[in-house]
């Protein structure tokens, strides 16, 4: 329906509108599903009303596996630090988010060999974000 670029927090997201509802859209961001809520416009309020925070949509909400790596904070990719198709140890650091200013190493959920990265090198991604796939050891 439409892309539209928002920043929350200082942080610059590209949100696709997917779906239009009576109370307010279905958005993606970083492809995890959103249900965004406007509040009803009462004329006689005094003060202007904020949108609701968006809130995950419980089909598409994605949770950890061994065979994948989710983001555990908002923040921007910034390194790897395992190749594509490496065997690797749970624990071991995969790539390197920077959240507040701060740098976050982020590790292997399970044993096993990175398939792949989701991302690339300086993507912002939001919390629960596939990061990488891992295939079995």
């Amino acid at each position: 329906m439409g892309k539209h670029r928002i920043v929350i927090e200082g942080q610059g997201f590209d949100v696709d509108v997917v779906a239009k509802t009576a109370r307010g859209a279905e958005v993606s961001v970083n492809g995890v599903r959103y249900h965004v809520e406007l509040p009803t416009q009462n004329p006689s309020a005094s003060a202007p009303r904020q949108a609701a925070a968006p809130k995950p949509v419980a089909k598409t909400r994605a949770r950890a596996s061994a065979n994948e790596l989710r983001a555990p904070m908002a923040g921007r990719v910034i390194a790897f630090r395992a190749m594509p198709g490496s065997t690797v140890r749970s624990g071991e650091a995969l790539l390197v988010l920077d959240a507040m200013k701060m740098e976050n190493t982020i590790g292997a959920p399970g044993d096993g060999r990175l398939e792949g990265f989701d991302v690339a090198i300086g993507d912002t991604v939001l919390q629960g974000a596939l990061l990488a796939r891992l295939s079995p050891a």
